[in-house]
């Protein structure tokens, strides 16, 4: 039989291997990290794709001026 240990719990935990969890750390950043770029381009793409119906509505309305004014003009000739 072991014997128990009398008294309180160390209220700090003894590091078991600090080398393995600094990789474990570096590696979930780096993880973490992938997945925040993948996010970033999606979203890019995503808003990119959002905005261009907007920007194609745009450039038409002053194609539409022109085509306005010139049949507009054409009107007041006659």
């Amino acid at each position: 039989m072991k014997p128990k240990m009398k008294g309180r719990r160390p209220q700090v935990a003894q590091p078991k291997d600090i080398s393995s969890d600094k990789s474990r750390k570096i590696n979930t950043d780096a993880e973490y990290l992938k997945q925040l770029e993948e996010e970033n381009l999606k979203l890019r793409i995503e808003n990119a794709y959002l905005k261009e119906p907007r920007r194609l509505r745009l450039e038409g309305i002053p194609q539409n001026k022109k085509r306005e004014s010139s049949t507009a003009s054409e009107e007041n000739s006659n």
